[in-house]
């Protein structure tokens, strides 16, 4: 890299961990680092803020003595949209220059790296969910990202809270009978249901633990019961649902609509896929896409883009060398 050309970074802070790249005017990649989550309200502005502290350092021991940064991106996990004034200066202030950083919801890289701005329906279904739509005049409209308290539906957390409800249903005589008992009892090393409410409900139980159980449930029962059919159908219809109201809120007119799914239900869980898939194909043209960039490249993209800079064929060439794109979980509450 030459002396004084300009560096670019793109952070994605989502709510388990956070990945920071830092680009030339060409989107080559020049230095990447990563670091715990940036959600201060999932853990705290402290905490949150050591880690985007350690995240720049990271960048700017790998780069030239005395870089400056001429425009950051910083997606976080904690905002539905761009961040208030107080908000970006209670994370980034004395750790970045204030006056040439961008806050924003940490979706909002992930969908600008799918689609690169264009018109099309991004699903992200993790830890949490949300769901986004570029329109053709280029807006951004979202359904969802509520966290695990307010919202989520056919997220792993959702999933997994479900199913934990469905075997003290069975338990209890309000529900069938379901194979999901024996195997949460030995996820949580328990012998009797009863037992899992100490731990859940304990002061160092977090979201993602409970969100795991999800993909473990899948793992382990696959078809084979039909109370866990149920819960993933209905994760399905759940963004489905989302998804159809965002595209009538965006009112996105491409047809066919690109659509990208995002996130670790929707990679590795094939019946809350497969019934998302059908429900929109039921109610719409679509076509599925890859996302063009993951995350943080994407968030380098947005920076690149508010600087002027055209993302040419090569550029997005440059930036996709940072990391495949793949329907990973880096986000969500």
């Amino acid at each position: 890299m030459k002396r004084n050309e300009p560096v670019f970074a793109g952070i994605d802070g989502g709510g388990t961990r956070s990945v920071a790249v830092a680009v030339d005017s060409t989107g080559t990649p020049l230095a990447a680092a990563r670091a715990g989550s940036l959600n201060f309200l999932g853990s705290s502005l402290p905490t949150a803020r050591r880690n985007l502290e350690k995240l720049i350092g990271s960048l700017q021991r790998r780069l030239s003595p005395k870089t400056q940064f001429r425009r950051i991106v910083v997606g976080c996990a904690a905002l539905f949209s761009d961040a208030t004034k107080e908000e970006k200066e209670k994370l980034c202030r004395g750790i970045l220059p204030l006056e040439r950083t961008h806050v924003v919801s940490d979706s909002q890289p992930a969908c600008f790296g799918a689609t690169l701005g264009r018109p099309g329906l991004i699903v992200i279904a993790g830890t949490g969910s949300i769901v986004l739509a570029w329109n053709d005049t280029g807006q951004l409209t979202r359904v969802g990202g509520w966290g695990y308290l307010l919202g989520d539906g056919g997220s792993a957390y959702w999933i997994a809270v479900e199913s934990v409800k469905a075997a003290i249903a069975a338990e209890e005589g309000l529900g069938p009978r379901t194979l999901m008992s024996p195997v949460i009892r030995r996820w949580f090393a328990v012998r009797k249901l009863t037992e899992i409410a100490p731990v859940i409900y304990g002061p160092d139980f977090e979201k993602q633990e409970l969100a795991a159980l999800s993909s473990h449930l899948a793992r382990k029962i696959g078809n084979r019961d039909a109370v866990s059919r149920g819960v993933c159908r209905r994760a399905g219809l759940d963004l489905a649902a989302q998804s159809l109201t965002v595209l009538k809120r965006a009112g996105t007119r491409t047809q066919p609509l690109p659509v990208c799914l995002l996130g670790g239900v929707l990679r590795n869980n094939a019946r809350v896929r497969n019934g998302l898939v059908a429900a929109l194909k039921k109610h719409c043209a679509v076509r599925f896409i890859e996302p063009r960039l993951s995350p943080a490249p994407g968030a380098a993209a947005m920076a690149l883009v508010e600087c002027g800079v055209e993302l040419t064929t090569d550029v997005v060439a440059n930036l996709a060398k940072i990391g495949k794109p793949q329907n990973r979980d880096e986000r969500l509450r």
